[in-house]
């Protein structure tokens, strides 16, 4: 057992054994995935069935988790299948030993949150301006914020200067579809494998004091829940946690660049300049070619350049394909600076 696991394991030997546990993340930190790594290993460790619910997967792409999980497709395909890079876009290496770990070990990942196209529904309409269908993804019954919740979110919605000229009860309404449909995906899941702990994987302020998705999924599946959140919440927001974990000095390091800039084209990505001593540029790639595969991969938008090049490193070697003047394709090499 590694040090994190153990000081996590240690941590939750105090508390009654969960059915749920909410680990908070604050997206962009890798310290806080470091923990929800080290929470997911000690309860699998100490003899629980685990599964691992994931706010950042939307609930239409489950069947690409379950392949990845079972092995008949890889880390980079579900990042392609899933269309991580469009809908959450996020470092995916902060997930990946996460997602690898689930799937060395057989762990059940779970497709949590509402689609993009249910939210942005919300965003235009409102709840209650959604149709029949939009509607029937969500409950029946809409659980309305807790006063501290509602402050929380008022909160975050300050923070936000792109949110100024938003109306904060249609921004809270999104919250809320966000909360509702992970708490009823999670709850679902549960209700199917009552012999498993699930392990929901969401932004702190989802998770913090038992407002957001916790206090729904219990209304849902009657279930014990634990909150574990980092020991800077245990300053920023007293009694936001049942848990505290100490969040290590740790950072990603820096990915590896091709040094090109993208506009978006309807099949590729078109090259539309260059950065200060690019690779791609030294090695003859032009302005307006079109990017259509890395390493074989294809690329069909810049999403899928994204996930091509997700996990490559300074000095790594790639084989870039690109289509130039109509129909002619150049392959070429150069490392990764």
């Amino acid at each position: 057992m590694s040090p994190r696991v153990e000081a996590a394991a240690q941590a939750l030997s105090g508390v009654a054994a969960p059915e749920a546990v909410f680990v908070g993340e604050v997206h962009d930190r890798l310290p806080y995935h470091v923990n929800q790594l080290a929470a997911i290993a000690a309860l699998r460790e100490s003899g629980a069935k685990v599964a691992v619910g994931l706010e950042m997967i939307q609930v239409p792409f489950q069947s690409h988790l379950d392949d990845y999980v079972a092995g008949r497709i890889d880390l980079r395909e579900m990042l392609r299948r899933t269309e991580y890079y469009t809908r959450w876009r996020f470092d995916a290496r902060l997930y990946q030993p996460i997602l690898e770990y689930a799937r060395r070990h057989g762990l059940p990942l779970v497709a949590l949150n509402a689609a993009r196209e249910l939210t942005d529904r919300v965003r235009t309409a409102g709840i209650d301006g959604l149709d029949p269908d939009e509607r029937a993804a969500l409950p029946a019954s809409i659980t309305p914020p807790a006063p501290g919740y509602r402050a929380l979110l008022e909160e975050v919605f300050r923070e936000h200067p792109d949110q100024a000229d938003a109306n904060i009860d249609r921004f809270i309404e999104i919250q809320l579809t966000w909360d509702e449909t992970m708490a009823m995906t999670g709850a679902r899941f549960l209700d199917e494998h009552p012999d498993h702990v699930l392990v929901v994987l969401a932004g702190v302020k989802h998770v913090a004091h038992g407002h957001g998705i916790p206090v729904r999924l219990r209304a849902r599946a009657d279930v014990e829940g634990l909150v574990v959140l980092g020991d800077r919440e245990r300053e920023e927001h007293p009694d936001s946690a049942d848990v505290y974990l100490e969040l290590v000095d740790a950072e990603l390091t820096a990915p590896g660049r091709m040094g090109v800039m993208i506009r978006p084209a309807s099949e590729g990505a078109v090259v539309d300049g260059f950065a200060d001593g690019s690779p791609a540029e030294a090695a003859g790639v032009e302005v307006d070619d079109v990017i259509v595969a890395v390493d074989g991969h294809p690329v069909g938008e810049f999403a899928d350049l994204k996930v091509a090049l997700f996990d490559r490193a300074p000095g790594d070697a790639v084989s870039v394909t690109v289509r130039r003047r109509g129909e002619q394709r150049l392959d070429v090499t150069f490392e990764l600076y």
